[in-house]
């Protein structure tokens, strides 16, 4: 019989048919419980919905709703059907790496063997992006998983994951620009800040008038309004939590402001809805799309005039530092990773640089020789 105290203080047990085999487990969990990796096997039998539900629960008030809403709907629609009832002992990479295979492959919601699901129902795979957000899930819950003491080591680590391609944005030239605030009408104002600014459209549906800084020429940015569905508009921080300052980058954007700002009070919306509450993206984007069939531009989006903003700065000569604080970037390697095609085409200045430099030394050469 061996006999331990485990990590909660409790005396645990279990027999051994030889002595030398008891030695041998006690020695390994005392090196376990000293090195932290100690799991009592009553623990690792816990159900996956269980610790889901801890770990939701957990995490749930440090999010924003919207994002609440999402993390929930992939537990209840993609990740609980499959991992609800498995005992996280029984949970193994292989297993999870299959799981992972299937969201982007099968059309069928008949799952591999080792896979339950509660109905027998024809569906489309996953996308790779959405397969990706699934198994990240699996991977915070079952690491919530380790640091409650029942899982010693993560099955979710090291899975090979689809490839997301990212689709490269578009961006407007100042002309496209100019001729969608013409045909943009009474919404011309919030093109023309939006294409000139960087904000995101939660951010500039949050501001109010005494946001505006005409005489700094700054927009302070502190907040974001975001559709949470079933619950409507909220208004919370912005997306990276962070409060900015952004320039009002073109006079002719500092006179429509001045026109949308004069004698109105400090605390109304800056550019609000018909009742006077902060605007829906639905109201915008239907003026934004007619505004867009009506100058033959397509493919865009709203956002389209966020990637505008960076983008312009970039070909004026922004660093990608400035570009990074103008949009609000946790750091520079969103604003490469987004930007790099946007970014001006260096290499033929390098080009003329380096022949240059290599005409002048094969000349000095020339001319010392004679």
């Amino acid at each position: 019989m061996g006999r331990w105290v485990d990590s909660d203080g409790q005396e645990r047990s279990r027999s051994f048919d030889r002595r030398r085999n008891a030695d041998t487990h006690i020695k390994q969990v005392t090196a376990d419980l000293v090195t932290g990796a100690y799991v009592d096997t009553k623990r690792s039998a816990t159900t996956f919905d269980i610790v889901a539900e801890e770990w939701f629960a957990a995490k749930h008030p440090q999010l924003k709703p919207s994002t609440a809403r999402g993390y929930r709907s992939l537990l209840d629609i993609t990740v609980l059907p499959r991992w609800r009832d498995a005992k996280l002992a029984d949970i193994t990479h292989a297993k999870v790496q299959q799981w992972v295979n299937w969201l982007t492959t099968s059309k069928d919601a008949r799952q591999p063997r080792t896979i339950n699901i509660e109905k027998n129902e024809k569906r489309q795979p996953l996308s790779a992006r959405r397969a990706v957000q699934a198994h990240g899930i699996v991977k915070q819950v079952l690491a919530y998983a380790i640091r409650t003491k029942r899982l010693a080591i993560n099955p979710a680590d090291d899975i090979e994951l689809p490839r997301v391609v990212h689709r490269g944005e578009i961006a407007l030239t100042h002309r496209e620009v100019a001729a969608l605030v013409a045909a943009a009408g009474e919404a011309g104002p919030i093109v023309l800040t939006l294409a000139y600014s960087g904000l995101r459209f939660g951010e500039l549906a949050a501001l109010r008038v005494a946001d505006v800084d005409l005489t700094k020429r700054r927009i302070l940015v502190s907040k974001a309004v975001v559709q949470v569905t079933g619950e409507g508009l909220k208004e919370g921080t912005t997306k990276t939590h962070q409060v900015r300052s952004v320039p009002i980058l073109t006079s002719e954007l500092a006179d429509v402001l001045a026109e949308v700002t004069q004698g109105r009070r400090d605390t109304a919306y800056l550019f609000p809805a018909p009742d006077g509450g902060p605007m829906r993206n639905s109201y915008f984007r239907w003026r934004f799309d007619k505004a867009c069939a009506n100058t033959g531009l397509t493919g865009i989006s709203p956002k389209t005039l966020r990637h505008t903003a960076g983008s312009l700065a970039l070909a004026s000569g922004a660093s990608v530092a400035t570009v990074q604080r103008l949009l609000g970037h946790q750091d520079a390697t969103t604003t490469l990773r987004v930007y790099s095609h946007m970014m001006p085409d260096d290499f033929d200045n390098l080009a003329v640089a380096m022949d240059s430099a290599a005409r002048k030394a094969a000349g000095a050469n020339a001319a010392q020789q004679s």
